[in-house]
């Protein structure tokens, strides 16, 4: 099982992270996009997150899109939230070859 970092870990990861902050026990990130963006974004993170087993909440918002990390075995960030944020980061840059 996936172990729950302290909160010291989970500030200092924040501080690689851009744009991402903590929302009680989970990583979250808004960004603004077009309409017409929506589903391949999600679907460009969702196959990242299959990658490493591991599933974020993804909502659509008024003007974008909310991503929310946290490891619920755990009761909250754990290091596979953090990587899965580096990773969709990755894909916003474009950075991120396609794995679907």
């Amino acid at each position: 099982m996936a172990e729950r970092l302290a909160d010291a870990d989970v500030d200092t990861a924040l501080e690689a992270l851009e744009a991402w902050s903590r929302e009680g026990d989970a990583l979250v990130k808004d960004v603004r996009i077009t309409r017409d963006s929506y589903g391949w974004l999600s679907e460009a993170v969702m196959n990242e997150a299959n990658a490493l087993d591991h599933h974020p909440e993804i909502e659509r918002t008024g003007d974008g899109i909310r991503f929310r990390l946290t490891t619920h075995s755990a009761g909250g960030v754990t290091a596979k939230d953090v990587e899965l944020a580096a990773r969709i980061d990755r894909v916003l840059s474009g950075a991120a070859r396609d794995r679907g």
